[in-house]
This record gives C-alpha cells, sequence and structure tokens, in this order.
C-alpha cells in the first residue's frame, strides 16, 4: 500500500518499480515481495556456486507421499520435520565428514493438482569439498535416500493413518554434480516463482519457487490459485485453498543456509524484510509521479492495471501509463531534484481544488 501522498515510478528499460508504497515482506503470500525476496537469494546462491573451487556438488528434491484430501499444514510440518532430523545428529556429522559435504541451501516449494492435491517439497544444494568418484557418489545417494525415508517414517507416527512414506519413484531425486556448468544448469529448478521471463542459473533454481508451476501435468504453484478458472475451480474452491496455503506457510522459513556456510562463502545474510526495503529505493530516479488515490484504488480495484503499468514503464509508453494513472512524467530537472532531496514527489502533482 502507499506511505505517502504520492507513488513513484522508476525504470532503466528492462525492469520498472513502484517507490513510496509499503511492501509487506512475505516469501510466501505476496507475488511481489516473493520475486524481490528470492531473486535475491537466487543470487546469494549463485555466489556461492561460483566460489566453490571443488565445482562440485549434491542438488536434489526431497517430498512424502502426498494425495488430495491432506492437509497441507500436516505435510508442511511432516517434510520440514523429516528434514531436520535427517541433517541432525551423529549420523550426519560422520556422513559429512566423510564425503566433504559443507553444508547445505534448502528451499521449501508447494504446488497443487486437481488428482493429487498439495505436494510440498524440498529442494537443496550440498557443496563438496572435492569431486567424488562415482562409487563415492552412489554411496552418497544411498546414504541420503536411506536416511530421508527413515526420518521421514520416524515422523509419520504422529500422523495416525495418513502414509506419508517416500517411495524411490516419487519421493527422492539426487545428483551429483562435478562442474560448474553441470551445477548450473541442475539448479535452474530450486528458487523460480511465477512470471520470471526465462532466467535460467543455479541459484534460480534453488530460490524461485514463484516463476514455476508443478512438473506434472495439472500442477500449478499457489500464486496461479489466484487466477480466475485456474484447473477448473471455482472461486470458493481457489479461495479455500488459498487461504488454506496462506496459513499453512505463516511464520515457515522458506530458504535456510547451514550454520557456517554463508561465512564460508561470504555470503551477507540480510533478512526478508531488508531486501523489499531497499528494493523501494531504486537506484534509477523516478521518472513518473501519480496521486496516491489514484493508486490505491486501482489497488483495490483492479491489481492487474499496475502490472500493467510497469511493462508499460518498461517500454517507455508513458501515454499508456498516464491514461491509468493521471499523474506527471517529470523532466529532467524535477527527476534530479527528487534524486538530490530538493524536492517531493507531491510537489510535482497538480494542486486538488
Amino acid at each position: 500500500m502507499s506511505v505517502k501522498s504520492a507513488v513513484g515510478i522508476s525504470t532503466n528499460g528492462k525492469r520498472s518499480a513502484f517507490s513510496g508504497v509499503m511492501r509487506c515482506g512475505s516469501i510466501w503470500a505476496c507475488p511481489v515481495c516473493s520475486g524481490i525476496i528470492r531473486t535475491a537469494r537466487a543470487d546469494e546462491v549463485s555466489k556461492m556456486v561460483e566460489r566453490n573451487a571443488s565445482g562440485a556438488l549434491v542438488f536434489g528434491t526431497l517430498t512424502v507421499r502426498h494425495h488430495a484430501g491432506m492437509p497441507l499444514q500436516m505435510l508442511l510440518d511432516a517434510v520440514m520435520a523429516g528434514w531436520q532430523k535427517m541433517v541432525t545428529g551423529s549420523p550426519w556429522k560422520r556422513m559429512r565428514q566423510r564425503y566433504g559435504v559443507q553444508g547445505y541451501v534448502r528451499a521449501t516449494e508447494v504446488t497443487y493438482s486437481r488428482g493429487n492435491g498439495w505436494h510440498p517439497h524440498i529442494h537443496f544444494i550440498m557443496p563438496l569439498d572435492a569431486p567424488l568418484s562415482g562409487e563415492e557418489a552412489q554411496a552418497l545417494r544411498t546414504w541420503l535416500i536411506d536416511r530421508w525415508r527413515s526420518m521421514v517414517m520416524r515422523v509419520a507416527k504422529k500422523y495416525g493413518d495418513w502414509d506419508i512414506r517416500p517411495d524411490d519413484a516419487h519421493g527422492i531425486d539426487l545428483q551429483v554434480k562435478h562442474d560448474y556448468k553441470a551445477c548450473e544448469k541442475a539448479a535452474e529448478y530450486i528458487t523460480k516463482w511465477q512470471a520470471d521471463k526465462g532466467m535460467a542459473e543455479l541459484g534460480m533454481e534453488i530460490a524461485r519457487g514463484d516463476v514455476k508451476g508443478g512438473r506434472a501435468a495439472g500442477s500449478i504453484n499457489p500464486f496461479q490459485l489466484l487466477d480466475e478458472g485456474m484447473l477448473g475451480l471455482s472461486d470458493s474452491q481457489r479461495d479455500a485453498l488459498w487461504h488454506e496455503y496462506y496459513a499453512a506457510t505463516m511464520r515457515r522459513r522458506c530458504i535456510t543456509w547451514s550454520r557456517g556456510l554463508r561465512e564460508r562463502y561470504e555470503v551477507e545474510e540480510v533478512e526478508d524484510e531488508d531486501l523489499v526495503t531497499a528494493e523501494d529505493k531504486p537506484e534509477e530516479l523516478v521518472e513518473y509521479v501519480a496521486p496516491r488515490r489514484v493508486y490505491e484504488r486501482l489497488r483495490k480495484t483492479a491489481p492487474a492495471l499496475l502490472a500493467d503499468v510497469l511493462e508499460a514503464a518498461e517500454r517507455c509508453d508513458w501515454a499508456f501509463v498516464d491514461s491509468v494513472l493521471h499523474g506527471v512524467h517529470l523532466t529532467d530537472a524535477q527527476q534530479d531534484m527528487l534524486a538530490d532531496g530538493e524536492a517531493h514527489m507531491f510537489d510535482f502533482l497538480p494542486k486538488r481544488e
């Protein structure tokens, strides 16, 4: 929402952004903040991969058995609890020492399909001290598969009749990569989420769950539940599913690094809220200013138009922007005045009578 008397638009011709607005900082439930946060997290993972001298890592996806009707809250609890048990304890420490596992980056993703219901799963990357032989890679893969299955079965006891045990065909997908190019391509699947335009890097794979739907036919990411008619669902069905998703993901950590891994690769830790706050301070000069009341009305009644406005700004189609926002396209001198703190955005708007 807007927190000032005016809202600005800045653009570099490739990307546009609003300024003078408040951001919620939700990686799970806000399409705008999710994209900002996940893009930054993807960059962090890419730095780790680039700085990994050995060029070797383990890349994987873990999930549990699921079907339509299973509550998302329970499935997320099981996935996250199974992971936490897997990466703690003496067996885990011995495995790390044996295979030179430095730590991990873990991202949790959720998709939905009418046939199989909610599908929460974990993507992870584990950098290694050195490349593994074929025999070592197979032994590590076997250890991780057995460890994941046993931990999930231990967690499953608390859920009674629900059978959430993973199987070889659907519960586990593990790969060991030994060069940067292979690592970069493998990680292309972890960090996407809804509307990115074809980014293909290792960090994107880990962090951008927002630009991809599920792999299975008819599987979508939660933001797609906001689209009318998706999967043939009625408005009331989509509404109920969205509220279930929102409640189940609230206050959960989406992307985490193991202790010490950031420091090892000199990747600074920045909170989600700080990332979206920084995004509201664009490097490009504010080029267009609109009245707050217009922005707020559109936010409540036609939010898709605000996305159209940003795309138009990227094309420098200020006529379209003006037809929607009824503001002012600033001159170069006015842009410089804003940047130098000599004026406020609302100073350039016509005075209301």
